[in-house]
């Protein structure tokens, strides 16, 4: 809201509140009264405009979570060496263990031997460039055959301290058995 627009709108509450100030020789003490009061409604009129705009943010923060946590493809923040940060739902049943145990854990734990090799040549790759880097790998899961993902990834832009890579990984075990 411009500033201009508030303080009309403030004067215009002001003015429905209580008569207009007198002309007597008590006039700059009431001229500085009403500024304070225009200010004061001033003051409440942001106050209102940012509750709504905190609550929007809110609403819509809620959403995000939803959305992320509820997608189809399991997504994992890591850092420069593989530590999972973030995870959502997907994330923890394709890795086949509850999202508490994964946080705080290394990816390449879940990952089969042999393809641990590519997956950290994959994750060198995505910290030294700027573009969304792909890797097929296996997951090793205890009692089952192995279950391939591909796992596209991609720097956090920020470039902050922490080093940080978001990757969205995709059951391909299907795809994979056609091919061979």
């Amino acid at each position: 809201m411009k500033k201009t627009d508030l303080r009309q709108q403030a004067e215009a509450k002001l003015s429905k509140r209580k008569k207009s100030p007198a002309t007597d020789a008590n006039a700059d003490p009431l001229r500085l009264i009403h500024e304070l009061e225009v200010h004061q409604i001033e003051l409440e009129m942001q106050n209102e405009e940012l509750l709504q705009a905190n609550a929007e943010l809110e609403s819509t923060l809620s959403q995000y979570a939803e959305l992320y946590a509820f997608a189809s493809a399991g997504y994992f923040t890591l850092t420069r060496d593989g530590t999972i940060r973030r995870a959502n739902l997907t994330a923890a049943k394709l890795m086949g263990v509850g999202l508490s145990e994964l946080i705080q854990r290394r990816f390449a734990v879940f990952i089969s031997p042999e393809s641990r090799i590519p997956f950290s040549a994959f994750l060198d790759r995505v910290f030294t460039s700027s573009n969304k880097e792909t890797c097929e790998v296996a997951i090793h899961k205890d009692g089952y055959d192995p279950l391939w993902v591909q796992i596209e990834a991609i720097v956090d832009p920020s470039g902050g301290q922490d080093g940080l890579c978001y990757a969205m990984v995709s059951e391909i075990t299907d795809r994979k058995a056609r091919k061979q």
